[in-house]
């Protein structure tokens, strides 16, 4: 490997006065030793993006090589499998084409006009050292870090070095550069920690002295199934390496991975590894809306709550955000904002809280074919980026989230009677739905005909009160769910939940409501729906495996978790689309005002104007599907479009 920079000079940096050390102590609440004027050793806190897929390749960030390289078919998962399918074919050349083209000094210009000050480089370990033995990757390739750092350096932007995908893989997904399944064909053992050090070495003698770099990243996303202490321990040589390759703590941060673990956890073990010693380091944080059942299953104002939740984390400890996006989960499409004027709150949101980090953060991506969600540059053409912060309500955590009633209004009544429809929404963001088979299922979003029902009173009741249409649903009431095809949810014998005729009205169509902390049914109360025939409670499978609804276990958990929505009648529909709430408000009027380009930024895309009806980033109303839940006339065809 050679340690000159070919091309380029790596001018000797300028010592920095540091003055805070970064060492976190172990205490009912983790905390600095030090935050005097949250100095870290850099001039400014990092505002940058990533510049994902150029030498690291991934589906998304590099859609058109994967698309148009494929194999049998079928298209590669990660750039293990791409650069085996082009070294077959013998056009590993289409690689270095990649290399060449995708990112140039063109984009470090314009990523400077946007405002931002930095980069975060992701690249894997073959990009320096060269692929181990009968590995397919293509490399070495140093020259394009080096003229990433010399572009920067022309630029005024600063880099951070992250070594996103390690010697072996610091898991077995597609992040790391090679995507290994079933789960546990990539163990933790395979990380070759050794050569990843080595990695590191190169990197940080090789540009220790530009004035650039001010930050590197041992890893990227650790697997969780290694284990703390050996992840810290790693840690802690990692650091010692990189200092002793001569990137001081004075100039350059050494960035270290907090990756789907409890702060606690990695903060003790840092501790016990003698990490406190270290200066200028930070934890990486991936703040992702949109992954997991969790935050499917986050309404868009939890969504937002949630952000503000991270901006007390990252007071915490010194951490950088290095990866963010404005996608969202399943259950935050409801709400009576345009797409573009949501991503535009959940972007101000999170810019606010994230500039608490201490180095502050970097959005994925720079460019991304997954869509404006993921794309600074089409994010920010839209206006999304440009809003100062917006003020959330206050709420202290008891009723109704005044910030969940501006962004998907309550019915005027919220209580739920029988004969009213409602929507049923489970713990990771899918409505129970009737449609194209007798099983009932969680499959989609979307509040649409099929996943409509109607509360019925049980011909089998017998709680000792007369129920009857328009009366109160009660805790504790037996009831039957009615579908938009007249059939209704009944249980079988070998815990299916399946649709029945309406001519069957036996036991098996019964269930027992239990309300969450209320004797009265209403809209968002939280319910558990216990079958009569079988004493089993509703449930949906969380592991993804199976979307069918079944009823097999009496427990009430997380799978057996659901939302009662109340379906709005056709009075109620000027309610619903009425004048906005102060936050929703001032949102608008501060997107207007940010839309006005100065000259020393790109311009921005005109926005559209405030909708007279509400209508979706394809021009397709929002209703009944989102927003009014009426029963339309197509309730025999296919569900929602953009459904899996």
């Amino acid at each position: 490997v050679r340690f000159t920079a070919s091309g380029s000079t790596f001018a000797s940096c300028q010592t920095l006065v540091w003055t805070a050390p970064m060492c976190v102590t172990q205490g009912r609440e983790c905390q600095l030793e030090e935050r005097q004027n949250r100095i870290r050793g850099l001039d400014a806190p990092w505002r940058g993006v990533n510049l994902g897929g150029w030498l690291l390749l991934e589906p998304g960030t590099a859609k058109a090589m994967f698309e148009h390289h494929t194999q049998d078919g079928q298209t590669a998962t990660c750039e293990w499998d791409l650069a085996q399918t082009l070294r077959r074919k013998g056009i590993e050349g289409e690689l270095i084409n990649h290399r060449e083209t995708f990112i140039t000094k063109r984009d470090f210009q314009r990523i400077q006009t946007y405002g931002l000050n930095a980069v975060r480089l992701p690249v894997g370990y073959w990009i320096v050292l060269g692929p181990a033995a009968g590995e397919p990757y293509v490399g070495p390739a140093l020259e394009y870090i080096d003229r990433a750092v010399s572009w920067a350096e022309e630029c005024g932007l600063q880099v951070l070095l992250d070594l996103h995908g390690c010697p072996g893989g610091e898991s077995g997904d597609a992040p790391c550069g090679r995507h290994q399944r079933p789960v546990g064909t990539w163990q933790w053992s395979d990380w070759r920690f050794d050569e990843t050090l080595k990695a590191l070495e190169v990197l940080a003698r090789r540009y220790c002295t530009s004035k650039a770099v001010t930050g590197i990243q041992v890893c990227n996303e650790p697997s969780h199934t290694v284990p703390a202490r050996s992840l810290c321990t790693f840690y802690d040589k990692a650091v010692d390496v990189i200092r002793g390759a001569g990137m001081g703590a004075s100039h350059v941060a050494v960035v270290l991975p907090l990756f789907q673990r409890p702060a606690e956890e990695i903060m003790m073990e840092w501790k016990e590894v003698g990490g406190c010693r270290h200066q200028n380091i930070c934890f990486d944080l991936h703040y992702y809306h949109c992954f997991e059942n969790e935050w499917n299953g986050k309404t868009f104002a939890q969504q937002l709550r949630s952000v503000e939740e991270h901006k007390e984390e990252l007071q915490q400890f010194p951490a950088v955000v290095g990866e963010w996006s404005l996608a969202l989960g399943l259950a935050a499409r409801h709400r009576c904002l345009l797409d573009q004027e949501a991503r535009t709150m959940f972007a101000s949101v999170q810019l606010s809280s994230y500039s608490k980090a201490s180095h502050g953060w970097f959005f994925w991506n720079w460019a991304d074919a997954h869509g404006t969600d993921w794309d600074w540059q089409r994010s920010y053409g839209e206006g999304a980026m440009s809003v100062p912060s917006l003020p959330l309500p206050s709420w202290d955590g008891i009723g109704v989230d005044p910030l969940e009633e501006e962004l998907d209004p309550s019915p005027q009544d919220t209580v739920i009677h029988y004969g009213d429809g409602i929507f049923l929404r489970a713990f990771h963001g899918r409505h129970i739905d009737v449609g194209g088979g007798p099983r009932v299922c969680a499959r989609w979003a979307d509040r649409g005909d099929w996943q409509r029902f109607v509360v019925c009173a049980s011909a089998n009741q017998k709680t000792g009160r007369r129920v009857g249409r328009h009366q109160a649903v009660s805790d504790g009431d037996v009831i039957c769910l009615r579908a938009h095809n007249g059939h209704f949810v009944s249980v079988s014998e070998r815990g299916e939940v399946v649709e029945r005729p309406k001519a069957v009205r036996d036991s098996s169509a019964d269930l027992i409501l239990h309300v969450e902390g209320s004797t009265q049914l209403h809209h968002r109360n939280t319910v558990f729906l216990r079958s009569r025939s079988t004493s089993c409670t509703l449930a949906v499978d969380g592991s993804g495996k199976d979307v069918g609804v079944r009823a097999c276990w009496n427990d009430c958990g997380e799978w057996q978790r659901f939302v009662a929505e109340k379906a709005c009648s056709r009075r109620e529909r000027p309610a619903r689309t009425s004048q906005p709430g102060k936050t929703v408000a001032l949102l608008r009027k501060r997107s207007a005002e940010s839309m006005s380009s100065t000259p020393c930024t790109p311009p921005k895309l005109l926005r559209v104007a405030t909708p007279l009806r509400l209508v979706g980033d394809n021009e397709e109303s929002l209703a009944p599907k989102r927003l009014d839940f009426e029963h339309g006339p197509q309730a025999a065809e296919a569900p929602h479009e953009t459904g899996p």
